[in-house]
């Protein structure tokens, strides 16, 4: 049974891809800012214009990423699994949405309005039926959605019945991104305690129950389930970290070579787990890309001065 759930996942996933591929929305030849990957889709953002899903057949550009080009802080999108659709949380002037780039649609659509002091991390689950995402509550209790005031709520949109489920409340960060874990059952987000630098923790999606596996931020969990990556409280360094909080190491040191610069937006996996795709700020949202292989510690600059890498998806 598992073997033909896996062939079906992956069969629904060719079709979404070729879909994508089809549809007759702005494309264009891949330039200097982005790269493509071997039988993988990449997330790049320019995050006051466009976004850009891009193949190693083309560069489709994705416009007016904040619905019709509203102004707002835009947080980094979550590229589905299935290839379809995109995730994003972007503040209004008052209030905040959780968003999705619909493929069938090729539009921006608001599926909730999630509280009016602000909006964090959003990301797919697995199999892209849910997305979680971080929020502030407002100072008092003015949605439905927002009972409780003035924290940052962990919460989990049902995109079939657009249910929001508040998952964990308290301190959880606005800032980087949140990550599910392969099987769907936690995710991975950076609290921050009243005192004291951001943590490591990982929630039960069931229950809400939280536990701490290190100190940092912006947590990425590898789709092998092995690893999660995360940067330290400086974004100078990025550690790598088994879920149960051993092995921890540093797997690149941007002190080392880049002392003005800092790692954002949060370690990016490759589809099998051996690879990492970090982002190093170099200018006003210009950055150098860089792929690390995660058992040797191998560098290499793939982008100088383009956009930054969002997501990575695999597309057979």
């Amino acid at each position: 049974m598992r073997d033909d759930d896996s062939t079906h996942k992956r069969r629904r996933m060719q079709i979404a891809f070729a879909l994508f591929l089809l549809l007759p929305i702005a494309a264009r030849a891949q330039g200097k800012e982005t790269f493509a990957e071997p039988n993988s889709a990449l997330l790049f953002g320019n995050f006051r214009t466009s976004l850009y899903v891009v193949t190693p057949a083309r560069t489709i550009e994705l416009k007016n990423v904040t619905e019709g080009g509203a102004g707002g802080r835009f947080s980094v999108p979550s590229l589905a699994r299935t290839l379809d659709r995109i995730a994003w949380s972007v503040d209004r002037v008052d209030h905040t949405e959780i968003g999705v780039y619909s493929v069938r649609d090729q539009a921006w659509k608001s599926f909730a309005d999630v509280c009016y002091a602000g909006g964090g991390p959003a990301a797919f689950s697995p199999d892209a039926t849910k997305i979680a995402f971080v929020s502030a509550m407002p100072s008092s209790p003015v949605h439905e959605v927002c009972p409780t005031t003035d924290k940052t709520v962990l919460q989990i949109l049902d995109l079939a019945t657009r249910r929001i489920t508040k998952l964990s409340c308290c301190g959880w960060a606005l800032r980087g991104r949140l990550s599910w874990s392969p099987d769907g059952k936690e995710i991975a987000v950076e609290y921050v305690p009243q005192v004291g630098l951001g943590q490591i923790a990982l929630v039960e999606t069931d229950t809400g129950k939280a536990k701490t596996i290190a100190d940092g931020g912006y947590p990425s969990w590898s789709p092998n389930g092995e690893w999660i990556a995360y940067f330290d409280s400086q974004l100078a360094k990025c550690f790598l970290v088994h879920p149960d909080g051993t092995g921890m190491r540093i797997i690149r040191d941007g002190e080392d070579g880049f002392r003005y610069h800092v790692w954002l937006y949060g370690a990016v996996w490759s589809p099998d787990g051996r690879k990492l795709l970090l982002n190093e700020e170099t200018g006003d949202e210009r950055f150098n890309v860089v792929m690390v292989d995660v058992e040797t510690g191998k560098a290499t600059t793939k982008t100088k001065n383009g956009l930054p890498v969002l997501d990575w998806a695999p597309a057979n």
